[in-house]
């Protein structure tokens, strides 16, 4: 199946491969909690963020000037690290397979996430990972997520133009992300995107000949990277 090792898949981690919007989300409201009582409204809309950026936030919001940005993130993820490490956030098992499919057929996979590295290497640590070819973090680029440097990183790793790199979210950030790197991308999960004008997908559904038809037809390593499906 020659065809198949001409392309690559790049996957989002939390919110796609792991749920883990309720751990973020319980350590930025602890945060808060620490200071005072949690206004309604405060950690929403946070979804697809770095740790710091979702922090400034937080900080932005409740008009904490004055707080050491740096320690409410340290803060933040040592909360969220030591949640993995206890095995509080569970891998999709539809992920998981999907994963594994992808490898038994030869395509090179990746993940691209907003979470640091230590974060990330907490997450690897759960029984049943499959072997990623490449990981890109948050602490791997200068621009992290909405900006195209992480998915742009990925694909240079794994030695494919973004055109042939599928790229699989689950958030508005994420899928900015790729887009802007030229990746095609499958949407999943019930969030919208305005990057987005297809359908969304459950990840239960996504086959390798589903993320295979995301590939832009004619797209060529030396071709200018495009996306596909009605990104705009």
């Amino acid at each position: 199946m020659a065809e198949v090792k001409k392309w690559a898949v790049l996957f989002d981690l939390d919110g796609t491969l792991v749920d883990t919007a309720a751990l973020w989300r319980a350590a930025l409201t602890a945060l808060v909690g620490r200071r005072q009582a949690v206004p309604a409204g405060a950690v929403d809309g946070l979804r697809g963020l770095t740790a710091l950026a979702a922090v400034r936030t937080v900080h932005r919001r409740l008009g904490w000037s004055d707080v050491d940005t740096g320690a409410d993130v340290t803060w933040v993820e040592r909360f969220v690290r030591q949640r993995h490490l206890d095995g509080a956030a569970r891998w999709d098992g539809f992920g998981l397979r999907l994963v594994e499919d992808l490898r038994r057929q030869g395509v090179p996979v990746g993940l691209v996430t907003s979470s640091s590295r230590e974060i990330v290497n907490a997450l690897l640590t759960h029984n049943d990972v499959p072997q990623f070819d490449t990981v890109v973090c948050g602490d791997d680029v200068t621009r992290p997520k909405p900006a195209p440097d992480p998915y742009l990183l990925g694909a240079r790793r794994l030695q494919f133009p973004p055109s042939r790199c599928v790229a699989v979210e689950d958030s508005p950030t994420g899928v900015s992300s790729a887009v802007a790197a030229g990746c095609p991308v499958v949407l999943v999960g019930d969030g919208e995107s305005p990057a987005w004008s297809g359908r969304t997908r459950r990840l239960a559904d996504l086959t390798v000949p589903a993320l295979f038809a995301a590939v832009p037809a004619g797209s060529h390593p030396h071709g200018r990277p495009r996306a596909a499906g009605g990104f705009t």
